[in-house]
């Protein structure tokens, strides 16, 4: 991300923190639910997105 933020604009910036603080808050006020039974098509678009934020991470970096 640091690479990234060298170009970004402030407001770009605090939007991307944002973000990222969301997606904080929501997994853990939802990590209690990810022991329920959960539908195939779910799981496998769960793990399509781990996949795709790891590309995303590793390209960063």
């Amino acid at each position: 991300m640091k690479a990234v933020a060298r170009h970004l604009k402030e407001s770009d910036l605090a939007r991307m923190r944002r973000g990222v603080k969301l997606g904080e808050a929501l997994r853990e006020a939802y990590a209690s639910i990810l022991a329920e039974p959960c539908p195939d098509s779910m799981l496998k678009l769960l793990e399509q997105l781990r996949a795709e934020e790891a590309q995303r991470q590793n390209t960063e970096d």
